[in-house]
């Protein structure tokens, strides 16, 4: 009997031990759901200008839905600075963190992709989200992710450069190997100039400290116009390129929208701030309830044409005016424009 009470008394311990452990759990689980705590991590590969644009306009806007709805995010950004290498262990950490990933750069996407579990990931400013395998078109993709694309206008910019310069045909380009995304621009840029008759004479960098020594090699083979690639190694330093383009009086083209800000004569491209906006989009509909599985990758449609006027007479081109009647912007400022203070590299003549 004494046996049987004391068996009786340890279940019932039990049980009220249970109870009030599962009573604690909900609570906490009730007091989250009050707070609406979200946590949204952020991977940013590279701190080139465009990486940190999308970063504004997506935290820009995440700030504005949290005003207006009264909900509760929390934000965390990660920066490899550049070292690729560090993004497994990165996104690792944000994965165990946050609710949902954003890489931006195709480089923090793939490590993502590999890296992370089954967090749902939404990407931004990424060239070509099917080169890493994150889907095969936009509304076939791997379930946990959609995003934005930033694939930039190419195409329209060699025409630029076409109707601008109509005798030129070799046009001389440096870009990046080691960054997956400029290898695919520079593949797309030859594509398109075979098309139009014009010849890419490439360059290939392993870092900044390459891209003097790139340009002097494409300046001896007598290129007409420079349009490098369009990536974060290159953007990063663009302002190294308008320089050497202004002391070898060497017409300079980019294709992402600021870099006439930089020092290109002309540039075409979309606002990073818009894919980092529309970004922040897909988070909320995703922190809401809807699934990435049935978010196809989107796309940002308005491409915007910036000319700077100072630029193209430092580098000796004046674009015909039918062109700049077409600007999105004209520049005026001449304060980072060609050659700067204390800088020693130069071209060659």
């Amino acid at each position: 009997m004494k046996f049987g009470r004391l068996l009786l008394w340890f279940s019932l311990a039990v049980i009220f031990l249970f109870m009030v452990l599962t009573g604690c759990k909900e609570k906490v689980k009730r007091e989250g759901k009050v707070a609406g705590l979200f946590t949204v991590g952020i991977i940013l590969a590279y701190d080139s200008p465009t990486s940190l644009e999308v970063l504004r306009g997506l935290q820009g806007r995440l700030e504005e839905y949290q005003k207006t709805s009264g909900e509760r995010l929390e934000i965390i950004v990660k920066k490899a600075g550049g070292q690729v290498s560090l993004l497994p262990e990165l996104v690792q950490a944000l994965a165990a963190s946050s609710d949902l990933l954003v890489p931006v750069s195709t480089a923090a996407l793939q490590a993502s992709l590999i890296a992370s579990d089954n967090r749902p990931i939404v990407f931004s400013s990424v060239a070509n989200p099917y080169i890493v395998r994150a889907g095969r078109t936009a509304v076939d993709h791997d379930p946990r992710v959609t995003g934005v694309c930033s694939t930039a206008p190419i195409r329209q910019v060699l025409e630029l450069i076409h109707r601008a310069l109509p005798a030129a045909r070799r046009v001389g380009t440096v870009w990046t190997p080691s960054e997956i995304n400029s290898e695919y621009y520079f593949q797309l840029m030859k594509e398109s100039a075979d098309e139009m008759g014009l010849e890419i004479i490439g360059q290939p960098i392993g870092g900044a400290g390459d891209i003097v020594q790139a340009v002097q090699a494409l300046i001896r083979d007598r290129v007409e116009v420079l349009f490098p690639v369009s990536d974060n190694t290159i953007n990063s330093n663009f302002p190294v390129l308008a320089r050497l383009a202004a002391e070898n009086r060497l017409p300079l083209f980019a294709a992402f929208a600021t870099g006439a800000e930089l020092g290109a004569c002309a540039s075409m491209g979309f606002g990073f701030d818009d894919i980092g906006r529309k970004t922040a989009e897909l988070v909320i509909r995703i922190k809401n309830g809807e699934s990435p599985a049935r978010i196809p990758f989107q796309y940002i449609d308005r491409v915007k044409f910036y000319v700077n006027d100072e630029a193209a007479r430092l580098q000796g081109i004046k674009l015909p005016e039918s062109l700049t009647r077409m600007a999105d912007r004209i520049i005026s400022n001449t304060e980072r424009v060609g050659t700067q203070p204390g800088s020693q590299a130069r071209g060659v003549e």
